[in-house]
Parts: C-alpha cells; sequence; structure tokens
C-alpha cells in the first residue's frame, strides 16, 4: 500500500513475531477484518516487534469513516457484529496472557482490549433452559448430534445442535419460522453483552401452525391484562389481523 494510506497498529503486550503462533495469527487477523468493517479497505502490511504489532492500511478516502468505526469499540453504541469480535479478541488476549490496543500509526489509541487485565466478574457463563424464535436457515452434520442455524428477528445467526430425528424434521420447516425448547448456554462478556454460545434443541414447534386458539389462549394466561374482559377475544383478535 502506497504513502496514500493511514496505517493501524494493532499491539499485543505479552507477544513477540516469535511467540505469535500461525494459527493464533489468523484468529486475530480474521477477528480484526470484522472490527475494521470493510475488508476491501483494508490491506495487511506486517509483523512488527515491540511485543507484536499487527500493522494495517487503509486508504485516506475511508479513513474518516474507519476512525468513527473504531472508536465505537468497548462502548454501548457497537453494532452486534462488531460486539461479537471484540469479545473474540478478548478472549483470545487472555488465551495468550496478554493485552492489546488498536491505534493510528504515530496517532491516539483508538481502542483498548483488557484480555487478561479483564475482572473476572465482567464474565460470566450461564446454562438455561429456554425457548428462540428464528427462521431454520440451515441444518447439517453427520454425527447423532446435528447443527442447526436460525436466524433471529435481529438479524443474529443461531447456532443450534438437535438429535438427528429432531433435526430431520426441522430440515423440513427450511426457510420457515419455528420456536425451539431446550437448553442453553450464554456467556457475558467483558463487554456485558449476553451472547449465545450453544443450544441444544429438545423440542420445536412451528410458528406457521401455531392455531389462533393458542395465540389467544397464552396471551389470556397473562396476568393483568385487558384481553380476559372481552367476551369473544377469538374475534377481536381476528378484527386486529384485519385492520
Amino acid at each position: 500500500m502506497k504513502d496514500t494510506a493511514a496505517h493501524y497498529d494493532f499491539r499485543i503486550d505479552a507477544l513477540t513475531p516469535e511467540t505469535l503462533r500461525l494459527g493464533r495469527f489468523v484468529e486475530y487477523v480474521n477477528a480484526l477484518r470484522a472490527v475494521f468493517g470493510s475488508a476491501d479497505d483494508v490491506y495487511f502490511q506486517k509483523v512488527r516487534k515491540g511485543s507484536a504489532i499487527l500493522e494495517f492500511a487503509v486508504p485516506h478516502r475511508a479513513v474518516v469513516r474507519t476512525d468513527k468505526r473504531l472508536r465505537l469499540l468497548g462502548t454501548a453504541d457497537m453494532p452486534p457484529e462488531m460486539a461479537a469480535q471484540w469479545t473474540i479478541i478478548n478472549r483470545l488476549l487472555r488465551r495468550d496472557s496478554a493485552s492489546a490496543k488498536l491505534m493510528r500509526k504515530g496517532g491516539p489509541v483508538l481502542a483498548q482490549f483488557a484480555g487478561v487485565r479483564t475482572p473476572l466478574a465482567q464474565e460470566a457463563i450461564v446454562h438455561e433452559n429456554g425457548t428462540l424464535d428464528g427462521v431454520v436457515v440451515g441444518v447439517k452434520g453427520v454425527d447423532d448430534s446435528v447443527s442447526v442455524w436460525l436466524r433471529s428477528d435481529e438479524g443474529d445467526l443461531l447456532k443450534c445442535n438437535a438429535r438427528r430425528v429432531v433435526a430431520r424434521e426441522l430440515a423440513l420447516l427450511w426457510d420457515r419460522p419455528v420456536r425451539v425448547a431446550g437448553r442453553g448456554k450464554w456467556r457475558r462478556g467483558d463487554d456485558a453483552r449476553w451472547t449465545l454460545e450453544e443450544f441444544d434443541v429438545q423440542s420445536f414447534d412451528s410458528l406457521d401452525e401455531i392455531s389462533l386458539s393458542e395465540t389467544v389462549r397464552d396471551i389470556q394466561a397473562i396476568d393483568g391484562n385487558e384481553w380476559n374482559d372481552i367476551d369473544d377475544a377469538q374475534a377481536a383478535w381476528r378484527e386486529l389481523r384485519a385492520e
């Protein structure tokens, strides 16, 4: 990349070019690619000494946008895909007993990655029974436990596991909305956000097939709602849906 580009350093304090394993290097670069956002405007340059410094270049036409995006790191305004990579990078740093910072070369620090310095109280793992709603977008596997992917209403990709007999039935509902029930593993990262790591599906319902009477019955079961005061709740619901 020519000198018409701005350069960015990702400095890992506890590693050197000699101790940065290839597999870990690839994991860092993949996560940083998503952090920068536009892979077409980001060019990897080199790994320099002085800890392990991963250097990237961005054309000047994209610098303002890139700086604005990178300053979201570690804030409540991070978009979901950036928050996921933020968590991944800090997890990698903890495994390497390291922390890091991302900065303009010769300029200000744009983000600090606490990594190994993350207070343990900020991270938690919870196993919990519950349900997930989403559209079936993928079913794949050769073992007794098959991977099933759902796309949530927010656009997030939810990875689940299911027994083959359940996965086979879910595959028949490809591109249709379902509600799966089971047990999930949730992790709260150093950004204080909860992310789903895995979900074991035990049963499911096709949301297309949930009847009107079931829908109204579920609503009426909620204490303190006004649907219980309506003589014909199903007729009222039909009228609302027709508007």
